[in-house]
């Protein structure tokens, strides 16, 4: 089977920043999570495909990007790791806490570094707890009312405050927002320009290295906007570095200064898509607000809402030539697929927004997994592993199916590697299958749990699991 692509014509996506075949350099490989070369292989529990693997101190749910040989990837709760591409070698780490941001004398420096190690020492004491907890609140989202349950998680959640609470109230614990559990501080994917790599984290921090490890600026934001924290990953648009944890801002890549700031019109959990149009560049948010990139201004927007949970709008629209593809929704509340249109002239959107094409009711779920679209197919999948496909022109669906036997929840997003798309679980299984109108799984795997989607470049896939790093061989 060969893959077909719909070809840019009046709007393009924006990717002068993704012009290497052997680089990725920042979310889903410029927003569509599109690797059409890939070879990969469908076996990765056998030995001789893994190239390597590398073990990470803390765990994170963000993707790697690889850069002129280099792999960046994050850690919890604010850290950057840069390793070497071809051996996995780790070659350098930096620690972007509040501490490690302040100019401090040597022994500010001890008293930071000690109050930061036992909040390490902590947090790696209470992870088991954490993974009780976690699946605590799963079983009894399945069981409301369950009274065993509620004392169970009442009681995980008294027994961490207080393992928390051990590590004192140091430079580097004291002021973290909250998080939930499982997204942690560190879900941003970083971004390159190929020359300098930026990296947020949900302590309200960005910041700006060069590939040798020196940081170059760092700039403390504002706090994510919810609770269960942020994944808002970095995106560079129009020569300007677009961050979010509350509203929308621009940093000057260079220096970080800001340059403009633009109000969210609700919580968000993902990066804005962008496109060109008329040689000028926007932003198209997954809550469908469209704003312009050279000064921030919100021109439109689609006003798309879950009147009864507001925070369900979870991953990145697509754009496959003129048009935009979203997926949002809550469980058992509600479940839309959306395909917007860009108009032929910034005049007419202006006017305008952006067109309707079509709208259809998909599976009432969230979906953090962003749009896949292959082919003239939009594939879907919920958070409960229920892979939808519609037709990317009328949205009439295709099919629907579960995904059996991948547990956990489908947080990393659909991916085309080659010939096959690669369906990644919580549980560490991975499933292939083949993009079109009908369902077909043509084989499974199975490797560390993870939470990151996985990349391809040159040859090679890259996957951060909990654990580790793992680079594997084509097949």
């Amino acid at each position: 089977m060969r893959i077909q692509y719909y070809p840019i014509i009046a709007a393009s996506f924006v990717i002068s920043s993704f012009s290497s075949a052997d680089d990725v350099k920042g979310w889903r490989n410029g927003g569509n999570g599109l690797f059409p070369e890939a070879n990969p292989a469908l076996d990765w529990k056998d030995g001789s495909k893994v190239k390597w693997e590398t073990p990470i101190s803390s765990r994170s749910n963000a993707s790697p990007i690889v850069v002129d040989g280099k792999l960046f990837l994050t850690a919890e709760p604010a850290t950057l790791i840069c390793a070497d591409a071809e051996s996995g070698k780790i070659l350098w780490e930096k620690g972007n806490e509040y501490s490690d941001l302040l100019d401090l004398t040597p022994e500010e420096r001890a008293k930071a570094d000690e109050a930061k190690a036992k909040a390490a020492e902590a947090a790696k004491k209470a992870e088991p707890l954490e993974r009780d907890l976690y699946r605590a609140e799963r079983q009894l989202r399945r069981k409301k009312g369950d009274k065993a349950l509620e004392g169970k998680v009442a009681e995980l959640k008294k027994q961490i405050a207080a393992i928390v609470g051990e590590s004192g109230s140091g430079p580097a614990s004291e002021q973290k927002p909250k998080a939930h559990d499982t997204n942690g501080y560190s879900s941003y994917t970083p971004v390159s320009d190929g020359k300098h790599v930026f990296a947020c984290f949900g302590i309200g921090v960005v910041v700006g290295y060069d590939f040798d490890g020196k940081r170059i600026w760092h700039k403390r934001l504002e706090n994510p906007d919810h609770s269960w924290g942020g994944a808002s990953s970095p995106t560079l648009v129009d020569g300007k570095l677009i961050v979010r944890f509350k509203d929308y801002h621009a940093l000057d890549p260079a220096t970080g200064e800001e340059l403009w700031k633009t109000p969210s019109e609700g919580v968000v959990f993902n990066a804005p898509a962008n496109f060109e149009l008329e040689g000028k560049s926007f932003l198209i948010t997954s809550r469908g607000e469209l704003i312009r990139a050279d000064d921030g201004e919100k021109l439109w927007s689609a006003g798309y809402v879950n009147k009864s949970k507001e925070w369900s709008f979870m991953n990145t629209p697509s754009v496959i030539g003129k048009r935009v593809y979203f997926a949002h929704g809550s469980e058992g509340d509600q479940g839309d697929a959306y395909c917007l249109e860009i108009p032929s002239t910034i005049e007419a959107m202006d006017k305008d927004g952006l067109k309707e094409i079509w709208h259809t009711q998909v599976a009432k779920n969230r979906y953090y997994s962003s749009p896949l679209v292959v082919d003239g197919v939009v594939h879907l999948i919920s958070r409960d592993y229920d892979m939808q496909a519609l037709d990317a022109a009328t949205g009439k669906l295709h099919y629907e199916q579960k995904v059996k036997g991948l547990t956990g929840t489908a947080y990393p997003s659909l991916t085309l590697a080659g010939e096959v798309i690669v369906v990644g679980a919580e549980d560490g299984r991975v499933a292939f299958v083949k993009p079109g109108k009908v369902f077909e799984e043509i084989a499974r795997t199975e490797v560390k749990p993870f939470r990151s989607s996985a990349i391809f470049a040159d040859g090679v896939g890259y996957l951060r699991t909990q654990e580790s790093l793992m680079a594997i061989k084509a097949d």
